[in-house]
C-alpha cells in the first residue's frame, strides 16, 4: 500500500458492528499494516463473548450510539441486512468513514438519505460487495478493460444459495430479515460483479418472481427466487438471478462482448475461467484456466470467500489512508442495490418496466426522497405497503417456528458449552 500512514500518525482505528459477519472483517483490519480493530458492537452477548475470548485490546458494546462515541476513525456496518442505511448515516454523521455490507438500503428514500449523508460529511463510504473481488471476477474485469472481448452486449449472473437447512442458525425468530426479504432485494452478489467488470449501470429493470412453495416450510414469507432483466446504460441486457433457492448452489457470471465471451464454471471448479475470442476471417481462440490474483495473492488466500474479503478491507483502508476515491462508492452501491427493490415492484405490477434512477443527480433523488415503499413487516403501518410475496400474505403455522426455535436453542447451548470449554469459564 503506497503512501501508507507513518508511525507518527498511527493506525486507522476501526469499529465493527455485527459480529456474525463482522468477526472476519475485524481480523482483516488487525492483519492490515495500516489499521487495527479497537471496538465491536453486537446485540447478542454470546456473539460478543465468542469473539472477545481473552482479548483485552478491544472494547465491546451492545448499544450502537455508545459504540459510535468510541475513539475510532471508521466503522464496518455488518448487522441486519435491511438496517444498513440508517446505521451508516449515523456513523457518517458522527465523523466516521464507513464500510457497509450488502445491501446498501431497504427503500429508495433511505438511498437518497445515504447519498446525501456521504456528500455532506465528505467521509469515505465503500460498499463491501466482496463478490466483485473473486479472482476470476478480477481477471474478467482486467480482460474487459484490455478490450479483449469488446464492448459489453449481454450477460448473465446468478447467486443460488439454499440456506434452508441452517435457517435456525441464520435467523433469530419470525421477524428476522431473512424470513421476509424478497429474493429480488438480495441482488448485489449477482449484479455487482457485472457492473464492476463492464463499468455499465442498469437504467431499466423488469422483475419476475418464483412464488413461495418451498420457503414457507422453513418459516420464510418471501418468495423462493427471482429473475431480473436489466437494461444497461449502453443498451446491453443483463439477466440476473438474485438470492434464490435451487437444487444446486451456484455463483456464476457470463459476459458477452462484440468480439468474444467469458464465463466461470457454474457448478464445479467455479474458479475456472473460460474465454472465447471470435477472430473474423481467422482462427477463433478459446482457453480455460484458473486465474490467480494479480496482486497480494499469498495474503488474500488466507482469508474468507476465496480471498475476496481481503481485497474489500485492503481497498477500503487504502482509500481512507491515502485519500483515494472509494472503489465501490455510494453511487455504485445504488446501481447495485436499487434494481432489486424496483424489480420486486415490477413483479407486483405485471412485470412492468421500471426506470432505475441515477442517484448521482440530486434533482433525480428529489423525486424519491419520500419513497418509503417496503415489504418489511416493521413498516406495515405506512399505507400502501406490499406483502413480501407476490402471493400476498403467507401464513406460517406456529409449529414451524417452534421447530426452528427448538433447533436454535440446541445450537446455542452447544456454542455456549464450547465457549466454556475453550476459555474454562
Amino acid at each position: 500500500m503506497g503512501g501508507e500512514m507513518g508511525a507518527d500518525r498511527g493506525k486507522l482505528k476501526v469499529g465493527v458492528l455485527g459480529l456474525k459477519r463482522g468477526a472476519g472483517f475485524a481480523s482483516l483490519f488487525d492483519a492490515n499494516p495500516c489499521s487495527k480493530t479497537v471496538a465491536v458492537c453486537d446485540f447478542d452477548q454470546l456473539c460478543i463473548h465468542t469473539f472477545m475470548g481473552r482479548r483485552k485490546d478491544i472494547v465491546a458494546y451492545t448499544d450502537y450510539d455508545k459504540f459510535l462515541e468510541h475513539d475510532m476513525d471508521a466503522v464496518v456496518i455488518a448487522g441486519y441486512c435491511t438496517e444498513h442505511a440508517p446505521q451508516a448515516i449515523k456513523a457518517l454523521e458522527s465523523g466516521k468513514h464507513v464500510l457497509s455490507e450488502v445491501i446498501a438500503c431497504k427503500t429508495l428514500a433511505e438511498g437518497v438519505a445515504l447519498c446525501r449523508a456521504v456528500e455532506k460529511t465528505g467521509k469515505i463510504y465503500m460498499f463491501g460487495e466482496n463478490y466483485c473481488y473473486f479472482s476470476y471476477i478480477q481477471e474478467m474485469r482486467w480482460l474487459y478493460e484490455q478490450g479483449v472481448i469488446g464492448e459489453y452486449i449481454y450477460g448473465e449472473c446468478e447467486y443460488v444459495h439454499d440456506t434452508r437447512e441452517y435457517t435456525h442458525i441464520l435467523t433469530d425468530g419470525p421477524q428476522h430479515w431473512r424470513n421476509w426479504i424478497p429474493s429480488t432485494y438480495y441482488c448485489t452478489h449477482s449484479l455487482g460483479p457485472i457492473i464492476m467488470i463492464t463499468g455499465t449501470r442498469p437504467v431499466k429493470v423488469n422483475g419476475f418472481v418464483i412464488p413461495n412453495r418451498l420457503s414457507r416450510e422453513w418459516g420464510r414469507k418471501g418468495d423462493d427466487g427471482a429473475v431480473l432483466i436489466c437494461t444497461m446504460d449502453n443498451n446491453a441486457i443483463t439477466k440476473v438471478i438474485p438470492w434464490s433457492i435451487g437444487p444446486h448452489d451456484s455463483i456464476w457470471y457470463r459476459i458477452h462482448g462484440l468480439k468474444g465471451a467469458m464465463e466461470n464454471n457454474r457448478w464445479r471448479n467455479t474458479d475456472m475461467l473460460n474465454l472465447f475470442i471470435k477472430n473474423t476471417g481467422g482462427k477463433d481462440e478459446e482457453k480455460s484456466y484458473v486465474p490467480q490474483f494479480r496482486k497480494y495473492a499469498e495474503e488474500a488466500q488466507k482469508y474468507g470467500h476465496g480471498g475476496s474479503d481481503f481485497f474489500v478491507v485492503w481497498e477500503f483502508v487504502d482509500a481512507v489512508v491515502n485519500k483515494k476515491k472509494s472503489p465501490i462508492d455510494v453511487y455504485r452501491a445504488m446501481d447495485m442495490t436499487l434494481p432489486g427493490i424496483l424489480g420486486f415492484r415490477s413483479a407486483l405490477n405485471n412485470n412492468a418496466t421500471i426506470e432505475v434512477p441515477d442517484f448521482r443527480n440530486e434533482s433525480v433523488r428529489k423525486k424519491y426522497e419520500n419513497d418509503h415503499w417496503s415489504p418489511d413487516p416493521k413498516d406495515k403501518k405506512i399505507p400502501g405497503q406490499p406483502f413480501p410475496s407476490v402471493l400476498g400474505e403467507i401464513v406460517i403455522p406456529d409449529s414451524i417456528y417452534e421447530r426452528l426455535e427448538e433447533r436454535r436453542k440446541k445450537e446455542r447451548a452447544r456454542q455456549e458449552e464450547a465457549l466454556k470449554k475453550a476459555y474454562k469459564i
